[in-house]
């Protein structure tokens, strides 16, 4: 176990977090890095990116991704969604059964972009047994206590620019593979850089992991020019049915376990179709609500003076102020009164 570990986060002391996690994979021979279950570009690119430099600094490192809500769904046998497969050529992640084999194997178990157990299906009580070796790297206001020491650090665009600053700190290498995979990282949760959390900080990054040799052109075509026609059925079900509300300030949308039936779309494949509502020039806040097998996901964005994040922590979620998401087991209709209510309110302050 690294001693490092044994530090209570301190959420003022940021600098001394980043330092404690460097130092405790630095200790580290043997290292297994997990993401929240449902990945998304910025977790499956940080970890691979960490994986792949620690194994070049000669660490023995496993990848883990939580699969139990996806491993339900009879959508979708794969915890990694195909348009990020190719961060894994070396090897997919292990899955949620493999989590306790790797971790007690392990010296170090980092958590990458996320601190909440709510999205580390089915890992919580076995992360809690080895709470004093968990690191945490996540750049999501709302913060949990998953690890003995945590580096949260909302100012970040990504978590993928919050592991290239400790894979630089540590002097392990970062190849073209493991440059590639941090550019998707960031490009991801900005928008490819469109978004408002992109930032000079991101930036420099992005440019200093071109020099490394990514290929924008490769990264872009393999994220956003990868779909299935399915998923563009399943997208034109979910236009059909949006809804305005308030002036035209609220879009809201809805899909439907019917609409992944008829359409043959897979879960994953709802990723970034919430931001076609703010094409519309009068949107403010956008709300999608997914109704899954085991659950009803709801994913908020809002455009600037809207804090989406305070209003997914009234129904027991949260993220970012412009973008965040919840889930509940309610009736879809249901919460989607609640929440239309909510936004409303929120509306009619500004």
């Amino acid at each position: 176990m690294c001693e490092n570990c044994a530090i209570k986060n301190n959420p003022s002391g940021t600098d001394k977090d980043f330092q404690s996690v460097v130092a405790c994979l630095r200790e580290a021979q043997t290292i297994l890095v997990l993401t929240h279950a449902r990945p998304d570009g910025d977790g499956l690119g940080s970890m691979s990116a960490m994986a792949a430099a620690g194994r070049a600094a000669g660490k023995t490192v496993y990848m883990l991704v939580p699969d139990t809500a996806r491993r339900s769904d009879s959508q979708s046998q794969s915890a990694v969604p195909p348009r990020y497969e190719f961060l894994f050529e070396d090897g997919m992640p292990a899955g949620t059964s493999e989590f306790e084999k790797l971790a007690d194997k392990s010296d170090l178990v980092v958590v990458v972009d996320t601190c909440a157990f709510a999205q580390l299906d089915g890992l919580e009580q076995a992360l809690r047994a080895r709470r004093e070796k968990v690191a945490v790297i996540d750049h999501h206001a709302t913060a949990g206590d998953v690890g003995s020491i945590q580096w949260i650090d909302s100012s970040a665009a990504a978590a993928g620019v919050m592991v290239g600053e400790i894979l630089e700190d540590l002097g392990w290498p970062v190849d073209a593979g493991a440059a590639e995979a941090l550019f998707a990282a960031v490009a991801s949760d900005t928008g490819w850089f469109r978004f408002s959390n992109t930032d000079p900080r991101a930036l420099r990054a992005a440019a200093g992991w071109l020099e490394r040799g990514a290929q924008v052109d490769m990264i872009y075509a393999r994220i956003f020019q990868y779909d299935r026609p399915e998923r563009l059925h399943l997208m034109e079900r979910m236009l059909a049915g949006l809804e305005l509300y308030c002036h035209e300030q609220l879009a809201v949308m809805t899909i439907r376990k019917s609409d992944f039936e008829r359409t043959g779309a897979r879960a994953d494949e709802t990723e970034n179709l919430i931001n076609e509502a703010l094409r519309l020039k009068t949107v403010k806040v956008a709300v999608l609500l997914v109704e899954q097998s085991d659950c009803v996901r709801v994913s908020f964005r809002s455009r600037s003076g809207i804090d989406v994040a305070a209003l997914a922590g009234r129904f027991g979620g949260g993220g970012h102020a412009r973008a965040s998401g919840m889930r509940t087991t309610d009736d879809l209709d249901a919460v989607k009164k609640q929440i239309v209510t909510a936004c409303t309110e929120e509306l009619e302050r500004i």
